[in-house]
């Protein structure tokens, strides 16, 4: 492991084990200048930053843009935005990825689409819960190469993925249609992998 990856390891799990926001300081956006060069070459590339490590996994940063709005239950509302064009991102997350393919079953908007990833696949010990594609969105049925990944939080926010707009001081997280994130491992904003098709796909 070299240095920066080291350092930046060692500031991720400072952050997580004392619970301190200081994820403006962690990595500034830098639109993927070297080391952080990796790209997927769609819409995910617009608020991440990953490099690909020594044995060709992924580790970067996963970035959001506070709305300034606090609801109701103390949580600062935090969406994913074009990070080129709007100056004040910060890291919500830390981003570890594996390589795998997997098959496109099905888009229920404004949910992520979902993927069918073998079971195998899945890193262990981790909580690789979202699988992102490289290059153009796929058709459904189609079998893709992309990353599974892990996100690990180093921010307390409430993320909400569409529709932050209409979020609200008077309403919790929740009550919002957002999600609470902790710092920590976080399956839930970003889930979309199943290891079995529905019936009738």
């Amino acid at each position: 492991m070299d240095m920066t990856l080291r350092l930046l390891a060692s500031l991720a799990i400072y952050v997580i084990a004392t619970g301190t926001a200081i994820a403006t300081d962690l990595y500034p956006w830098r639109n993927h200048a070297a080391p952080f060069g990796f790209l997927f070459g769609n819409e995910i590339d617009t608020h991440q930053q990953t490099r690909l490590t020594r044995d060709r996994d992924l580790f970067g940063f996963f970035y959001v843009h506070f709305t300034g709005v606090v609801t109701r239950d103390r949580y600062g509302v935090a969406t994913h935005v074009d990070c080129n064009t709007v100056p004040d991102c910060t890291v919500g997350w830390t981003l570890n990825g594996r390589q795998v393919n997997a098959t496109f079953l099905y888009h229920a908007m404004p949910d992520h689409p979902v993927y069918l990833v073998a079971r195998s696949d899945i890193a262990q010990p981790g909580a690789h819960a979202h699988f992102h594609w490289l290059g153009s969105a796929p058709s459904l049925g189609q079998v893709v190469s992309g990353y599974l990944l892990q996100l690990t939080a180093v921010d307390r926010f409430c993320f909400i993925h569409h529709g932050v707009e209409s979020a609200s001081p008077n309403k919790t997280c929740r009550d919002n249609g957002g999600v609470n994130v902790d710092p920590g491992l976080d399956i839930a904003t970003h889930v979309n992998i199943v290891t079995s098709r529905p019936p009738g796909m």
